[in-house]
């Protein structure tokens, strides 16, 4: 408990850290990537676009200031942390380090450029610069994985054993729903390792809450994605994960029977996802809806959090709130910068960003 007390503590400095809705409109206000960059050095992140040397695109010096900040944040929390405070900060970044090596996965399946994948990744604290970059130079799959396994990451040896149902097919759901189930299963072996601290009125706590609602979260929409691209499964519950508390098998076969997205998204709606699914913008061109969707999910998620932050301060809830947050707001200012770089319409922009919830 005093363990957690001290991390509670600290969590609050770092959180005056994050940048604020004025700011976030004063940036959306800009009409440049310079005139970002300059507000951005202003802010928290401007000693890493200050360090940033070379003559490079403002795009990129804003990415790389930005895996700078994570990456630096996200250890001085590791290194705070001791006991269970890091096993529970290595449950929420487990699951970030997973969409991380996705991002990798697919850059390397689509053959982007090492600098191109490196762009694309959100830093999970548990990898520095170089070992992003050396994780984005591999030829294949197999290297990455085999790589992983060198450095005796958890996610390797599961990758590993998947690669060969994903040769043939080469369908990159398998490779990811193996990353999925590995996270899965020690995040709920860590949670049973770690003694419950002031968990709210009616036994609720943020750590589990984080994992059933991320499992929930991962199944829809792989469900809505088969709908999407008119997949049959073979094995209906093959990439699809345990432990989660709002789709069951049948919520979850009910939404895959939907004949089109909109009906499979108004089943889906029939649960806790009501409010973000209910709010859904129309479809546009210049964005893949179905990403639309899942930065709607992610509110559910963020509001659990912080209203447990909220009702027991010296629990889990600031912890999982606080990084959380700090992955929403990377997310959006990276969003911000791709969409000038490719005149996205601020109506369109908007649907990509969390900027309240």
């Amino acid at each position: 408990m005093s363990d957690l007390f001290y991390l509670n503590t600290r969590l609050h400095a770092m959180r005056a850290q994050l940048l604020s809705r004025r700011e976030y409109e004063t940036i959306l206000a800009l009409p440049d990537l310079s005139s970002i960059a300059a507000a951005l050095r202003e802010s928290p992140y401007g000693q890493f676009i200050e360090s940033t040397g070379g003559e490079v695109p403002e795009a990129a010096r804003i990415e790389e200031a930005l895996r700078r900040n994570v990456s630096r944040t996200l250890s001085r929390l590791l290194a705070i942390s001791s006991g269970d405070c890091a096993e529970g900060v290595r449950i929420v970044l487990g699951r970030w380090e997973v969409q991380a090596v996705k991002t990798v996965l697919r850059g390397i399946v689509s053959g982007a450029s090492p600098a191109e994948i490196l762009s694309s990744l959100v830093p999970t604290g548990l990898h520095d610069e170089a070992a992003l970059e050396e994780m984005c130079r591999q030829a294949d799959p197999r290297a990455l994985a085999e790589l992983m396994v060198t450095w005796r990451e958890p996610l390797g040896r599961p990758l590993l054993r998947a690669l060969p149902s994903f040769r043939e097919p080469r369908d990159l759901a398998i490779l990811e729903s193996a990353m999925d189930r590995c996270w899965f299963e020690q995040a709920a072996k860590r949670l049973q390792e770690i003694q419950p601290s002031s968990p709210w009125a009616d036994g609720e706590d943020a750590l589990p809450l984080f994992v059933s609602l991320s499992v929930d979260t991962t199944n829809l929409m792989t469900v809505l994605k088969e709908v999407v691209d008119r997949i049959v499964p073979g094995n209906p519950d093959r990439h699809l994960l345990p432990g989660g508390r709002i789709f069951d098998t049948n919520a979850l076969d009910r939404i895959r029977a939907s004949p089109t997205l909109a009906e499979a998204l108004q089943e889906a709606g029939r649960s806790l996802f009501l409010r973000p699914l209910a709010t859904l913008p129309a479809p546009a061109k210049e964005i893949p809806f179905l990403a639309v969707v899942e930065r709607q999910l992610d509110r559910v998620l963020l509001r659990a959090s912080r209203g447990l932050a909220r009702v027991d301060p010296l629990g889990w809830g600031p912890l999982v709130s606080f990084l959380l947050d700090k992955l929403r707001e990377v997310r959006n200012l990276r969003m911000i910068v791709r969409a000038r770089l490719v005149d996205l319409p601020e109506a369109e922009l908007g649907h990509l960003l969390i900027l309240e919830y």
